[in-house]
């Protein structure tokens, strides 16, 4: 999925309202990510954009060393990883911007926006303290 896909819409207008979006079924009542047409569980068309929480807990990651990704060269190495959200059941992946060898498994992450080495602003994890993970 590029970044214009309409399946993106509801995403890009919750990234416009400060918000982190995911689609949620009215068949089966399951948040999902990625966006679809329908729900991947029950097939259900019937969805929605739900705001997801701020915070999420580092399920694992890796760091880019190497991309042909115009505009990221300069940014290698960064940290990325996949984030669960538990209060929404569903893991989602995002740069983070924090140094690797800090990071844990496990661990609270926050959701900022930051300036995109690609352009545009984008969200990226960071570190959370364990009082703002609640």
């Amino acid at each position: 999925m590029t970044d214009g896909h309409p399946d993106l819409a509801g995403y890009r207008e919750g990234l416009a309202a400060g918000e982190l979006r995911a689609q949620r079924c009215a068949g089966c009542a399951k948040t999902f990510w990625p966006p679809r047409p329908a729900c991947p569980r029950c097939r259900c068309p019937d969805t929605s954009w739900v705001r997801l929480p701020d915070t999420g807990e580092l399920f694992t990651w890796t760091v880019v060393a190497h991309t042909r990704l115009a505009g990221f060269q300069d940014a290698v190495p960064y940290p990325v990883g996949m984030i669960a959200l538990p209060g929404a059941g569903i893991r989602m992946i995002g740069r983070i911007d924090a140094p690797a060898p800090e990071l844990r498994i496990g661990m609270p992450v926050r959701w900022t926006f930051a300036d995109s080495p690609g352009g545009g602003r984008r969200p990226v994890w960071s570190p959370a303290g364990p009082e703002e993970s609640r």
